[in-house]
C-alpha cells in the first residue's frame, strides 16, 4: 500500500487527538480521594488475599459506590465458580454456603474500612461488569 505525506500526517494527527482526548477524559475524571480509598481496601492484607478486590469507583456528596461481585444480575454461585472452580455445583453443599459466608465477610471488611473514612457516610454497591468480562461472563 502506499502512504504519501499526506496520508501519515493525517494518521499522525488523528493519532495526537486521540491521545489527547484520552488524557482529557482521565483528567476530567480523576478523582485523588477515590485513589485513596483505594490504596486503603489494598494495603489490607486480609483483604489482597482474597480473589476478588473491592474498589471505590466513584465519591459523591459522602457515597461511595463500591464495586461488588453479587447482584440480582449475576448470581453469587456465578462468581464462586470463577473463584472456586471445584466448588460443587449443590448451592446448598456446606462448601457453597462457607465460601458465600467468606465472600459476605470481606465485602463487609470493605464497606466497614470505606465507612470508617470520615468523609464516607454511605455506601452503594455497584456490580463489577468488567472483573466478569475479563471470564468471560458479560452482563448488560
Amino acid at each position: 500500500m502506499f502512504y504519501n505525506k499526506y496520508t501519515m500526517s493525517k494518521y499522525n494527527l488523528f493519532l495526537i487527538s486521540l491521545a489527547i482526548a484520552i488524557l482529557a477524559y482521565w483528567g476530567f475524571n480523576y478523582d485523588p480521594r477515590v485513589s485513596e480509598l483505594n490504596d486503603l481496601l489494598s494495603q489490607d492484607s486480609e483483604l489482597k488475599d482474597y480473589p476478588y478486590q473491592f474498589k471505590v469507583f466513584e465519591l459523591d456528596n459522602g457515597t461511595a459506590v463500591m464495586s461488588s461481585p453479587r447482584s440480582s444480575q449475576v448470581s453469587v454461585f456465578k462468581f464462586l465458580s470463577i473463584i472456586k472452580p471445584t466448588l460443587s455445583n449443590d448451592s446448598n453443599s456446606p462448601e457453597v454456603i462457607a465460601a458465600q459466608k467468606e465472600l459476605a465477610h470481606y465485602q463487609k471488611k470493605a464497606k466497614k474500612m470505606v465507612l470508617s473514612q470520615p468523609d464516607v457516610k454511605h455506601i452503594r454497591w455497584q456490580l463489577d461488569k468488567s472483573w466478569f468480562a475479563n471470564y468471560g461472563v458479560y452482563v448488560d
